[in-house]
């Protein structure tokens, strides 16, 4: 059962899926003070903000139309006409105008001014939220929205505002307005949520194999199987039509080695499952998925993949343990493997490596 991933564990997991892990030790998360999902991320999102203000907030160029003396900007004639006041010497014009009101620096603030209504966010670090609040210069709090996040357009080299719209975005869509109560917001654990916790640790995996195992795997990708069947009949065509095709978590392969292992990450508060009393077993589904996998994507043009290996990765806090198996009397092995987070950082990279034989 995974009652709880350290938090700090779990911020390292959150900065690996945004693509940002070499900001994890960049900002300080202090277990105790960031004691749950809300408090880290109000926590993260004003260590984030002290870094921006004392950097100085980003800028850009808003464009507005005004009414100024003589001509400033692109003249506006149409407008200067109706006005009546070019007579007077005032014209209307688009004037360039450098500014910290962006949208990025409008998400940042109005998701301070959301995460200091909830209850749940202990009082200092509250009291902290509210004197950043103070902090920003006159920026516009807007209405949150998942259109909002995708309109924004950020330079890759600027690691901290991407952190920045990562942690708003997941503060967000962890976020409902209260009930009869205006303006405040209460929020949703969502490490209780397994299917979105199985998104978090399988994009971990993606993400901490590209970053850690290039070395030994080149090639670390989603991989698109179909299934070796072939339609035939007088449906031939809807059959083919009907059949879909399975995704990998992620796909290791060496093509001067020939090596290949595909892993599928799966959360679930409880790794083996029992019935009626009886001893504790793998996920018959598990077990037929990852098989299915391997199977599939046999190919006589490629060799390797005849010699393939599948893993199922489970997390875990408390338990561990290897089993592994040979399909029939082929030359694919099957591993079901667990990864403890309840322990130092460096000891789960260490066993991700050894889960793919990358030490």
């Amino acid at each position: 059962m995974i009652p709880k991933i350290p938090i700090q564990n779990l911020y390292y997991l959150l900065c690996y899926i945004w693509d940002v892990p070499d900001l994890r030790n960049k900002v300080n998360v202090n277990g105790e003070k960031c004691h749950s999902p809300e408090n880290l991320l109000a926590t993260v999102l004003l260590n984030i903000c002290e870094h921006l203000l004392k950097r100085g907030l980003a800028q850009s160029y808003r464009y507005e139309q005004q009414e100024v003396e003589g001509i400033g900007g692109k003249l506006n004639i149409s407008s200067t006409l109706k006005s009546g006041r070019m007579r007077l010497g005032y014209t209307n014009c688009q004037v360039d105008e450098l500014s910290q009101d962006t949208l990025i620096n409008q998400i940042v603030y109005s998701t301070l001014k959301r995460l200091y209504t909830i209850k749940s966010i202990d009082k200092s670090v509250q009291e902290n939220i509210h004197k950043a609040i103070h902090k920003f210069p006159q920026i516009q709090t807007i209405h949150l929205s998942n259109k909002v996040f995708d309109q924004v357009k950020l330079v890759r080299s600027n690691r901290f505002y991407s952190l920045a719209l990562h942690v708003c975005k997941l503060a967000f869509q962890s976020t409902l307005p209260k009930k009869d109560v205006l303006g405040e917001y209460e929020f949703i654990d969502f490490t209780e949520d397994e299917f979105k916790m199985n998104y978090i640790f399988e994009r971990f995996l993606m993400n901490f194999c590209k970053q850690h195992c290039k070395e030994q795997f080149p090639q670390v990708h989603r991989e698109y199987i179909h299934f070796q069947l072939t339609p035939f009949g007088l449906m031939f065509k809807r059959a083919a039509e009907v059949l879909p095709i399975m995704e990998t978590d992620v796909s290791l392969y060496n093509p001067q080695t020939g090596e290949k292992k595909i892993l599928d990450a799966k959360y679930y508060k409880e790794t083996l499952v029992t019935k009626y009393g009886a001893k504790e077993k793998v996920r018959r589904e598990h077990l037929s998925q990852i098989i299915s996998y391997v199977m599939n994507q046999e190919n006589s043009n490629n060799p390797h993949t005849f010699n393939t290996s599948g893993t199922l990765v489970y997390p875990t806090i408390d338990e561990d343990f290897d089993f592994s198996y040979r399909y029939k009397e082929t030359n694919h092995i099957i591993h079901v493997t667990t990864i403890n987070l309840n322990q130092d950082w460096d000891k789960i990279e260490e066993r991700i490596k050894e889960i793919i034989g990358a030490k």
